[in-house]
């Protein structure tokens, strides 16, 4: 049985391995570079920055236990910082936060290894076709029949594909509205000797500024700061230019540090799509309609963990659609 799982972010790798380790045959597609989703690092000739996803934490038993897994491989490791409420400089709620080492997209990396993976390919539509389902990439060509269809990409990014093939999931991805974030990474001539290595800014534009270097397996030099815009700004000024957003966001950062900070570099990227406004909550875990199913932080509850469980929720239920075409009378 082939699965077509529309997105390489943690839910829709989660999903192709639970598939894979069954026995079926799950296909992978992505419009990005590589795999990862929000679970990426900007390539730059300093070091890996991580401009998405800043750390996440495990809860779940069977999260936790694939936490130690990856622990093991190497590819994840604790981040023992204490972020602070800035620029008060009280300390923010503790908690075990986690980050893949020794950058972001490492853990994605890690867990596309033997998979099939296909990056750079933009999935426009999906049609129903007798038993099977037909998928096209953005200039009309096909990318195969299939016998399932797993969307996890962002909620208005499924809605877009679910309008024909199933006007019901759309409405429900239109339930699931997700906030925009601008992010900055400043590459610095000298270090700031800051008092914290992260924190959350408590008004003006910026919601989360850390200090690369404070990460596990990162480069101390040069010194790089990634800086997150709010949501509320981000949302304001969606449509700004690169070079204006990190115009802005630096000066912000000196305003916060009460420091001017001498950037040699700086790079800049938007996130149409960064979080869940509001998760659906479903309790199993994925939405379904006619084996079209989806998955991801928006179906959940909007966390790291939320993704990856509703990934593997979605896997086994097609494992077990597949049982029921393999035997007819199982049901």
């Amino acid at each position: 049985m082939r699965i077509a799982i529309v997105g390489a972010g943690l839910a829709g790798l989660s999903a192709a391995r639970v598939l894979s380790d069954a026995g079926l045959e799950p296909v992978v597609f992505d419009k990005a570079r590589g795999p990862g989703g929000r679970i990426v690092s900007k390539r730059t000739p300093y070091a890996g920055v991580d401009l998405g996803t800043q750390y996440f934490t495990a809860r779940d038993g069977e999260f936790r236990a694939a936490v130690d897994d990856w622990r093991e491989a190497g590819v994840l490791a604790s981040w023992p910082v204490t972020p602070r409420v800035l620029p008060e400089g009280q300390p923010a709620r503790a908690q075990a936060r986690l980050v893949a080492v020794p950058r972001m997209s490492a853990l994605a990396r890690h867990m596309a290894e033997g998979l099939d993976v296909r990056c750079g390919v933009q999935v426009r539509e999906i049609t129903r076709e007798a038993s099977a389902w037909s998928i096209q990439d953005r200039h009309g060509d096909s990318l195969g029949t299939f016998d399932g269809v797993l969307l996890t990409a962002p909620a208005p990014q499924a809605q877009s594909l679910l309008a024909e093939p199933s006007p019901r999931l759309a409405a429900r991805a239109v339930e699931a509205p997700m906030k925009p974030c601008w992010a900055a990474g400043l590459v610095l001539d000298e270090p700031l000797n800051l008092a914290f290595d992260a924190g959350f800014p408590s008004s003006g534009p910026l919601g989360w500024v850390a200090r690369l270097g404070a990460r596990p397996q990162r480069p101390q030099t040069p010194e790089i700061w990634t800086l997150h815009a709010t949501d509320a700004w981000s949302e304001a000024n969606i449509e700004w230019s690169e070079d204006a957003v990190g115009e802005y966001l630096t000066q912000a950062f000196a305003e916060l540090t009460r420091r001017r900070p001498s950037v040699s570099d700086r790079f800049v990227h938007r996130w149409r799509f960064a979080r869940s406004r509001r998760a659906l909550a479903e309790p199993a875990g994925y939405l379904e309609h006619d084996q079209l199913l989806c998955a991801g932080d928006w179906v959940v509850d909007g966390r790291v963990e939320g993704a990856w469980r509703s990934g593997r929720a979605a896997a086994r239920r097609l494992i077990s659609l597949a049982a029921g075409r393999a035997d007819p009378d199982a049901e």
